[in-house]
């Protein structure tokens, strides 16, 4: 769907008035590293695949969102796109490198532990799981990943994890939130609360798509989301063949976006927040509570401390990923992905 000329598009807590702002929106957008379909990569590990067509597009849509998380992290949601040896270090942890930090490799890998062959698809949840699996390998990037389960938000519980372990003092916070929005579509009584998310300061985007297709959305304009899309083919490019101390970006950055109408959308989606500070988390508890989680169009329940059922949370320190990815592939590629009709888009239990 085309993005209307006139009207206010809103990026992830920002509002344009179109055409006023045109220049100042898309600068917005390109700002954001995008991540799509490579080809040509090294295999990864176990596998014969060298590209991602056709099955890895929720992986760099979560690429994307924790690319962009990142830049807020050693930025502000204001950075715009321009060489510098900070921005370039991000950059770099996201090349299809098996080495890299969070690479198609890596995520696929982390994916294994979850129960997702490399070369199948991955849902928001699966991807939320990934990426809070390979932080774990990155404390130094002071950056804590947790993802609420079963429409369940226990603050006492984040707020547990997010304090350092030893001087108690607060972690800077990505919160991932996945849902289930209804059983084969989208009720449409989420839509509000869906785009109200999007206007949060606090916001870094959601992962979600249509049945097939991944798609990482920034924000709406009417009831339409907007949205980066992977699904472009482009080369590889090698860590052997580059100069990794200023690595050729242009091909990671798009002022093309695209609109998805609320009733295409799939039912599985995963929103996410970032918090650098305590404040800042207490500032979305309550706009969650206000806007978000209230009333009969609630997407999920938040509770302060944490029922007396559930077991209290413990620290589960990782000190390498599962080896069990090295499964056998010789009868599957990226063409047979491409042409199956599942999309992997999992169901999030209620229960």
């Amino acid at each position: 769907v085309v993005i209307s000329r006139d009207g206010v598009i809103e990026v992830l807590g920002r509002s344009y008035s179109l055409p006023e702002d045109r220049e100042a929106y898309e600068e917005d957008v390109e700002s954001f590293l995008w991540f799509s379909y490579r080809r040509n990569f090294r295999a990864i590990g176990g596998t014969q695949f060298t590209s991602d067509r056709g099955w890895g597009c929720m992986l760099r849509c979560i690429q994307m969102l924790y690319s962009h998380t990142l830049i807020r992290h050693a930025f502000s949601r204001d950075w715009r796109w321009k060489f510098c040896p900070k921005y370039n270090a991000i950059l770099r942890d996201f090349l299809d490198d098996p080495n890299g930090l969070y690479s198609i490799q890596q995520i696929a890998k982390a994916g294994c532990s979850a129960g997702k062959d490399v070369g199948t698809w991955f849902g928001p949840n699966t991807a939320a799981q990934s990426i809070r699996v390979l932080s774990e390998f990155h404390k130094d990037l002071n950056l804590n990943v947790q993802v609420v389960m079963d429409n369940f938000m226990c603050i006492e519980d984040i707020v547990f994890f997010s304090s350092n372990e030893d001087t108690g003092e607060w972690v800077p916070l990505l919160l991932l939130i996945p849902l289930r929005l209804g059983l084969s579509e989208c009720n449409n009584i989420y839509m509000e609360p869906i785009k109200a998310c999007f206007d949060l300061p606090h916001n870094v985007g959601a992962v979600g798509g249509r049945p097939n297709s991944a798609f990482y959305f920034i924000g709406y304009q009417g009831d339409r989301l907007l949205y980066l899309d992977p699904h472009v083919t482009q080369e590889s490019l090698s860590p052997d063949t580059i100069d990794l101390e200023r690595i050729p970006d242009e091909s990671y950055h798009t002022r093309k976006v695209d609109l998805l109408p609320w009733e295409q959308l799939d039912p599985s989606i995963a929103l996410a927040f970032y918090c650098r500070t305590r404040n800042d988390f207490d500032e979305l508890c309550g706009e969650l509570r206000a806007d978000i989680t209230s009333g009969p169009s609630s997407l999920f329940e938040m509770a302060d401390e944490r029922p007396s059922y559930m077991t209290p949370p413990r620290r589960h320190p990782l000190d390498k990923l599962p080896e069990n990815y090295t499964a056998e592939y010789e009868d599957l590629n990226t063409e047979d992905a491409a042409e199956s009709d599942s999309d992997g888009f999992e169901i999030i239990s209620n229960s």
